[in-house]
């Protein structure tokens, strides 16, 4: 089993259990100790688990957060509308800011043939994208590359952003909630999203109906930051009701 396939194992198993200790999940997975606590290391560090007297305990959302990229081939077509949607937001001379996510990353594809617009962006699959565009002005943060999410985020990061101001942000996370408002699973995440959102002059949030209504373990962003959500139409009416209560755009595709 390769290392990606058994840390997606764990957080499965976590997700199931909810708590296990290290020498369980090693004999699930026929693995050394050693090789388990490495792997929940790792997710500790990505504020995805909380470890304890050699325990493992996944944090709110820590699987959903994780699987994120495994997630892409499923609801594609959702996700491509949403960004073909906000793709076309984006007019000539606009300055935005892709932020890490399945579905935000869509967008990169669908402004490929743009021109006078600036992209920044700390998702490395939106920059692979855009790296082939010959008219787009192409700003790629730095940062400590995370593969659960495909992209860099971190104080070289957040430094990184902090220079600038974008017209437009699209945003990502792991959910949106009616309280918590824009929720992730990772602190380090959280910081480098909250870092976007005070740097864009609108806030626009791309993502589909399966993430409404989570509560993930750390706050982003408030309901009354954000300008508007791109869903897909299957997202709960009650839900997105409450939402524009709070002055946000409802989008549907």
């Amino acid at each position: 089993m390769k290392a990606i396939e058994r840390r997606q194992e764990i957080l499965k198993l976590l997700e199931a259990m909810r708590s296990l200790t290290i020498k369980e999940l090693a004999e699930k997975l026929e693995v050394s100790t050693m090789t388990i606590r490495r792997d929940l290391n790792i997710f500790s560090q990505q504020g995805l688990i909380t470890l304890t007297h050699g325990s493992a305990v996944l944090n709110s959302g820590g699987a959903f957060f994780y699987n994120q990229r495994f997630r892409r081939k499923n609801l594609q077509p959702e996700k491509s509308r949403i960004g073909q949607y906000c793709a076309s937001l984006v007019k000539e001379g606009y300055s935005i800011f892709i932020d890490c996510g399945s579905t935000t990353e869509e967008i990169a594809g669908h402004l490929i043939d743009r021109k006078n617009i600036v992209v920044l962006t700390d998702s490395l699959p939106a920059a692979n994208i855009l790296s082939a565009a010959k008219e787009v002005k192409l700003l790629i943060a730095p940062g400590e590359y995370v593969e659960s999410i495909n992209g860099f985020i971190g104080e070289l990061t957040n430094e990184f952003i902090r220079r600038f101001t974008v017209d437009i942000l699209f945003l990502a996370g792991t959910g949106v909630h009616s309280k918590s408002g824009v929720t992730t699973a990772s602190i380090v995440d959280a910081e480098t999203k909250r870092a976007l959102v005070r740097q864009a002059r609108k806030v626009v949030l791309a993502m589909d109906h399966t993430k409404m209504q989570i509560n993930s373990l750390v706050s982003v962003a408030d309901l009354s930051e954000l300008s508007m959500i791109v869903t897909n139409k299957e997202a709960d009416p009650k839900l997105l009701e409450h939402l524009r209560g709070h002055g946000v755009e409802i989008i549907l595709v």
